[in-house]
């Protein structure tokens, strides 16, 4: 995710959300065992991505369509939230691509942000305003 900001004004220039394949979401590990579990906490030196994607974390995928103008309006709102706290881990998936990962996750509609945190999933289909969706999104401002 790439941010320019005018400090000035505390306008945010640009910022795009990174894109997500179906292939690299689809790899993304199951809920662990809690065997899987023990077996990290004895052995914190074997981290690679699949220990990272089962960090306690959450990361959020925006499911969109390019010609969904809500869609374009729910990015927007997100890229205001990322901004907010550039710590927090959000991409973006077009829907059109992902028929595989959208019957898998159950997507209903566009647009669909998922919270995905140590292999479950929890939706949001409605941005009400960008106070509301940072609420959601458990992100406070001071980067906690």
């Amino acid at each position: 995710m790439e941010a320019t900001s005018n400090y000035e004004t505390g306008e945010i220039a640009s910022m795009t959300l990174e894109e997500w394949s179906e292939k690299e979401l689809l790899a993304w590990p199951a809920a662990p065992t809690e065997a899987a579990e023990r077996e990290s906490l004895q052995h914190p030196e074997q981290a690679d991505e699949e220990s990272h994607l089962a960090s306690p974390e959450p990361r959020y995928v925006f499911f969109y369509t390019p010609l969904c103008g809500t869609c374009k309006v729910g990015e927007r709102m997100l890229e205001v939230v990322a901004a907010l706290n550039p710590r927090t881990v959000i991409g973006r998936c077009n829907i059109n691509f992902s028929p595989q990962l959208a019957r898998n996750w159950k997507i209903e509609s566009v647009p669909c942000l998922v919270r995905w945190q140590r292999g479950t999933t929890d939706k949001k289909y409605r941005f009400d305003d960008v106070q509301e969706l940072h609420r959601w999104m458990n992100v406070t401002t001071n980067g906690a």
